[in-house]
């Protein structure tokens, strides 16, 4: 092969890598946003606050899968998603008190249920009340990590975690940006 014919190749697949980086960290650091989905829920009347109308202690006495449902709508946690090239869902396990939650996301639905899950991604762990005080101040989310009344358990690789959106989650939950980072991700 000629010299000019072995650059062209070479440029070519210098180009081909370039372009599957960027796209895999479009996807990962962009993702879907269902925002507006979520907002018209709101306005719709379809997504309420379950601790409306009830006391701190009967919202506790009573927590659910509804409790924990609103919570991760709070934090966006329906804007995660699969992989770049994979069907690997999110997946949380949320442990409150005594009580297990396992949550899968997709497509932007939020799906909670009582029990552990099988390939988990992070656990969350907090309390009945902590999760109140969340529920009733969406502001204290980031209190309650970052003083140690609730936390987040790395489950997954750093790779998986990042392809999946769930830096912004992270930023939500501790108000920290972990996007400078990014390039840490894959050096460790």
């Amino acid at each position: 092969m000629n010299r000019r014919g072995t650059w062209i190749l070479l440029f070519s697949i210098a180009f081909i890598i370039l372009l599957i980086i960027c796209i895999f960290l479009y996807f990962s650091l962009v993702g879907p946003n269902y925002d507006s989905k979520y907002s018209e829920k709101i306005r719709s009347g379809e997504l309420v606050n379950p601790i409306y109308g009830l006391s701190e202690e009967q919202s506790i006495a009573s927590f659910n899968e509804s409790f924990v449902y609103y919570l991760l709508f709070s934090i966006k946690a329906y804007n995660l998603h699969g992989a770049t090239l994979s069907s690997d869902l999110p997946k949380i396990e949320i442990y409150v008190d005594d009580s297990v939650f396992n949550v899968e996301i997709d497509k932007g639905e939020i799906y909670v249920d009582r029990g552990k899950i099988v390939e988990k991604d992070i656990i969350i762990r907090t309390t009945a009340k902590e999760a109140v005080k969340m529920l009733k101040n969406q502001n204290y989310v980031q209190q309650s990590f970052l003083e140690g009344g609730s936390s987040i358990e790395r489950i997954a690789s750093q790779t998986t975690l990042f392809g999946k959106g769930y830096l912004n989650m992270y930023n939500e939950l501790t108000g920290k940006s972990l996007t400078g980072n990014v390039i840490k991700i894959y050096v460790d």
